[in-house]
C-alpha cells in the first residue's frame, strides 16, 4: 500500500478562496493593493473587512500544518506564562499556554511565518517549544489578561 499523498502547499489567498471566505476577485484586488501598501495579505484582507483575523489564523495554521488554539476557549497555565516575561511575550507576539508531559512548552503565535521571532523564542525558552497558531486579536486580549 502506498503512503497517502500529502496535499500540495497552498498560498494563503488560495486557501481562503477554497474555503469560500473570500472570492477570487477579492483576492485579486487585495494582491494589487498589497503591492502598493506593502501590507501582508492577511492584514490587508482583515483591514478591508473581507475576513476576520480568526479565519486568517486558522488558514495559517492549516498552511503551516500547525494546530490552531482558540485562546478565548481555553485556560492558560500560569506556570507556563511565568516562563516568558511580559516584555518578551509582547515583543515576539507570543504567549506560553501550557507545558506538555514531555516538558515541551506550547507557545501560541499569531504569525508562524516570523521565523526570527520563533527562533528567539526557542532560545529564550531553552529550545523545547511546540508552536500553535492563535488569533492576533485573542492573543492581545490574552497578553493583557495574563500579564497584568
Amino acid at each position: 500500500m502506498l503512503p497517502a499523498q500529502k496535499p500540495a502547499w497552498l498560498p494563503l489567498g488560495a486557501l481562503l478562496v477554497r474555503e469560500g471566505l473570500i472570492t477570487s476577485e477579492q483576492l485579486e484586488l487585495a494582491l494589487i493593493d498589497q503591492e502598493g501598501t506593502g501590507m501582508r495579505l492577511g492584514e490587508l484582507l482583515v483591514h478591508s473587512g473581507w475576513v476576520d483575523s480568526g479565519a486568517i489564523s486558522r488558514a495559517l495554521a492549516e498552511q503551516y500544518e500547525l494546530e490552531f488554539v482558540d485562546l478565548d476557549a481555553i485556560e492558560v497555565d500560569a506556570a507556563a506564562v511565568a516562563r516568558l516575561s511580559a516584555k518578551e511575550a509582547r515583543r515576539r507576539n507570543a504567549i506560553p499556554i501550557h507545558v506538555l508531559d514531555d516538558g515541551r512548552l506550547v507557545v501560541g503565535v499569531a504569525d508562524p511565518t516570523d521565523v526570527g521571532a520563533v527562533d528567539e523564542l526557542r532560545t529564550l525558552l531553552g529550545g523545547a517549544v511546540s508552536l500553535v497558531v492563535v488569533d492576533q486579536v485573542e492573543l492581545h486580549r490574552a497578553l493583557a489578561r495574563e500579564y497584568t
